[in-house]
């Protein structure tokens, strides 16, 4: 029987708009009045995702930073694994000098090489100019608000200050508005104990190589006793490829890269608009798992 569900959020569990569908939202409600766990495991921050949950009233175990972070809802459970301070330098020093927006996520908020203005102009830049927006009408969310994506913002203005501080950095997001600028940039990030998660060059998770979301949730469910046959697994992008690839009840949505679809046990025949999630629901109690 399965006793938890894992999900990521964007493109899986949430629309672009930061919502979850119908459908799939009253049955996880349902499933975890009954005493089924719920974990969000997610490329995001705490701060990107705490709303979510209070919007949602989800208090739930989150893995974060693509695996880097695993807490609690009030994070008095609070696991770390940070990127080792000399490949942080090096790689930040690349980036910076190529044009990149950095937002370094650490366990003290979010950090840039930009001011605040310069870095959420930057930011609407890339958000305006994505293939997500193409309509130009950004929907009001975490990620689009000045107030939601600068929350615990922190400007400083060498790596090192990071460094001197004792701040330890989860994950850096780097993103560059034109692509031709940063083409083959990645022959040049062959830097020890980090890992990139992308295959756009304009658009890079870098976290340390230690730990990614699938190795963390394998650790999290043998804290919590699971066994790999009681946990079903939901993810669509190449960062959640070894969780899906590791869990015999792994799911990806119709609208998941190729990198997830190949590691799923599972592609399911509808997109996150849809309920992809609700149809993973449907597949387990046809197997009489829920």
């Amino acid at each position: 029987m399965i006793k938890c569900i894992v999900c990521d959020l964007d493109g899986t569990l949430i629309k672009r708009d930061d919502t979850i569908e119908e459908k799939t939202l009253l049955a996880l409600k349902q499933y975890m009045n009954q005493g089924i766990e719920f974990m969000i495991a997610t490329g995001r921050d705490y701060n990107m995702v705490v709303d979510l949950l209070n919007d949602y009233q989800l208090d739930c175990d989150l893995i974060l930073n693509n695996g880097t972070q695993y807490c609690n809802y009030n994070q008095s459970i609070n696991q770390i694994y940070p990127m080792d301070n000399q490949s942080f330098q090096k790689i930040t020093k690349i980036l910076n000098d190529y044009g990149y927006l950095l937002a370094i996520h650490t366990d003290h908020g979010k950090y840039s090489l930009r001011d605040a203005d310069e870095f959420w102009n930057y930011h609407m830049t890339l958000l305006l100019n994505s293939k997500q927006f193409p309509d130009q009408e950004l929907p009001k969310k975490t990620f689009t608000t000045r107030e939601g994506y600068l929350r615990d913002f922190h400007y400083v203005k060498t790596p090192q200050e990071i460094i001197e501080q004792g701040i330890k950095v989860l994950k850096i997001d780097a993103r560059h508005h034109d692509a031709s600028l940063v083409q083959g940039i990645k022959n040049q990030l062959n830097i020890d104990y980090l890992d990139i998660s992308s295959s756009f060059e304009e658009n890079m998770e870098i976290t340390t190589n230690q730990m990614n979301k699938g190795k963390m949730l394998k650790k999290v469910i043998e804290q919590k006793g699971y066994h790999i046959d009681e946990v079903a697994v939901f993810g669509d992008g190449e960062n959640d490829h070894d969780m899906l690839k590791h869990f015999q009840y792994s799911f990806a949505p119709m609208n998941a890269c190729a990198l997830a679809k190949q590691a799923a046990h599972y592609c399911l025949e509808k997109t996150v608009d849809e309920g992809a999630v609700y149809e993973g629901f449907e597949i387990l109690r046809q197997f009489h798992l829920m």
